[in-house]
């Protein structure tokens, strides 16, 4: 994997998340999948974004996918396009690409 800047480029990365039991069906837990934004992003940067916001409604099937959305450096607004590639149990792995709001 590359590493990146926010703001340069794009950030990618894979990522694993624990799905939250809501009635009958699976769902994403939104906290968790705003922890793995905040890792992605801090782990490649200087920067750690506070408040990253992720859907909760999202249900954990293999190709579900998401938005997180959070403020960058220089109040610059970004979104985490996550896609879930793969769902094994109580593990939901995701792939994550960051970049600049449109």
């Amino acid at each position: 994997m590359m590493r990146v800047r926010v703001g340069a480029a794009v950030l990618m990365g894979l990522v694993a998340l624990s799905p939250a039991a809501c009635s009958s069906k699976t769902t994403v837990k939104a906290d968790d999948a705003a922890k793995q934004v905040v890792k992605l992003v801090s782990d490649q940067n200087k920067f750690t974004p506070t408040d990253v916001k992720c859907p909760s409604d999202v249900e954990a099937t293999k190709g579900a996918q998401f938005d997180c959305h959070f403020t960058g450096p220089r109040k610059v607004q970004y979104v985490a396009h996550m896609k879930i590639v793969k769902v094994d149990g109580e593990r939901i792995t995701c792939d994550i690409k960051v970049e600049k709001a449109p």
